[in-house]
């Protein structure tokens, strides 16, 4: 059950995205809001930006009602810091510019690779374009971490009064009928509308067409469980999706 969320704030257009993100999500869940200014060596470890900051930040929070938050500034490495603090979270949110879908894409490791790798909690990927709830695309194929997917995405689409489209990911067409049938059976457990569809391959193109094509809101999925070397000389299909999708990304481990 949801209790706290966690989210990065800044300066820059992506972090105050995901701050609006972070704090509509919060009023709709009715949780705590952990507002984070995460100060590195790249803002000069000014005291007068984080005081900016966490002004600014004090003022948006005081126009949502019913919104009960705290905000504080934390030094260090934010690719190390988020992860440590994420343990006090029970989902972290933090936002993305868009040239990630450029940069991001080259065989490197960047900080959200990084995060990926190691944060233990549900990650919310805040892209500049995001929009709040009303659809969630679920991409389950058949694994114990799918599971994990399913069940925060029934809590988050009961609790927001948001839809839920189930897409069934597999090799071949009868495995994939039956993760989707698996899926329908779990969720009459829940006050959520639901409805589900198919597709062979667990691959980019799969999810993010559905997605569009289906007017998703968010993706929900589970994070890569390949080695950490095979995921610094190939991007994973996870990865991958964060990066080039044009919608907010849910990452469960």
């Amino acid at each position: 059950m949801i209790k706290n969320i966690l989210v990065s704030i800044g300066d820059t257009d992506y972090e105050r995205n995901a701050f609006d993100y972070a704090g509509q999500l919060a009023v709709l869940l009715g949780t705590h809001l952990s507002c984070v200014f995460f100060q590195d060596s790249s803002h000069g470890g000014s005291s007068e930006v984080a005081e900016t900051i966490l002004g600014r930040t004090e003022k948006e929070c005081e126009l949502y009602d019913f919104l009960d938050y705290h905000i504080e500034a934390v030094a260090g490495n934010p690719r190390q810091m988020i992860c440590q603090k994420a343990h006090s979270a029970d989902l972290v949110v933090i936002g993305l510019p868009e040239d990630i879908k450029t940069h991001g894409l080259k065989l490197i490791q960047n900080q959200i690779d990084d995060i990926l790798a190691h944060i233990t909690k549900p990650i919310i990927i805040v892209h500049e374009q995001c929009t709040l709830l009303r659809k969630i695309l679920t991409v389950h194929h058949g694994d114990i971490y799918s599971d994990h997917v399913l069940t925060l995405s029934a809590e988050i689409a009961e609790l927001t009064k948001s839809d839920l489209l189930g897409l069934a990911l597999s090799d071949t067409p009868e495995e994939a009928s039956e993760i989707r049938q698996q899926m329908d059976d779990y969720l009459k457990f829940y006050d959520v509308s639901s409805e589900f569809i198919t597709a062979l391959g667990f691959t980019v193109t799969n999810i993010l067409e559905n997605a569009e094509e289906n007017d998703c809101d968010l993706i929900a999925i589970s994070a890569s469980h390949h080695g950490r070397l095979y995921e610094m000389v190939f991007q994973s299909t996870t990865q991958t999706v964060v990066k080039l999708a044009n919608r907010a990304v849910l990452v469960t481990k």
